[in-house]
């Protein structure tokens, strides 16, 4: 998700008449936000080690809900994180990028292109931040790696993240 909110931030920098000075501070509490949300994801992720879709799915007749049935079959469309999946990581370190750039930028009216490398041919646009996570959430679920809970945890975890960062640290001069 770094590379991701930076783009992201580069391209709301790049048009909003902001000193180098409001620029840096913007990037450096952007970049703060994920670290701290790498770091507690992490902590979080091996604290409760729960299991991924994968595997519950796979093995659905040993989660002691009689009605749940296996599919021994099943595979994701992408490929399963060899580390436990909640909370998702994905979730909670976009949500502490977005809460920065939300607060900085706002969250509509914006004009913002992303396009991944290996998927050159794929570009998606935005005019608001709350669709961008949106989309990280949906495909981490549809990608079968990940439960909407996982999903909702990370987010909530990123949300509180940022709001921490922003009450704190780097404060504008007034």
């Amino acid at each position: 998700p770094g590379p991701l909110w930076n783009r992201v931030a580069r391209q709301l920098a790049a048009i909003d008449g902001r000193s180098l000075s409001e620029h840096a501070r913007a990037f450096a509490l952007l970049n703060m936000s994920m670290a701290d949300g790498l770091i507690s994801v992490w902590e979080s992720k091996y604290r409760y080690t729960f299991w991924r879709p994968e595997t519950a799915i796979r093995a659905g007749d040993t989660d002691g809900n009689r009605k749940t049935e296996p599919d021994p079959d099943f595979k994701p469309f992408i490929l399963t994180p060899c580390h436990p999946s909640y909370p998702s990581g994905h979730a909670g370190v976009s949500n502490s990028a977005s809460g920065i750039v939300r607060a900085l930028w706002g969250n509509k009216h914006h004009s913002i292109t992303l396009e991944n490398p290996p998927a050159s041919t794929v570009s998606l646009h935005y005019t608001k931040i709350s669709d961008i996570t949106r989309d990280i959430d949906d495909a981490r679920i549809y990608g079968g790696i990940h439960f909407r809970f996982d999903q909702d945890a990370g987010t909530e975890m990123g949300n509180d993240i940022a709001k921490y960062i922003r009450k704190r640290y780097l404060r504008p001069r007034r």
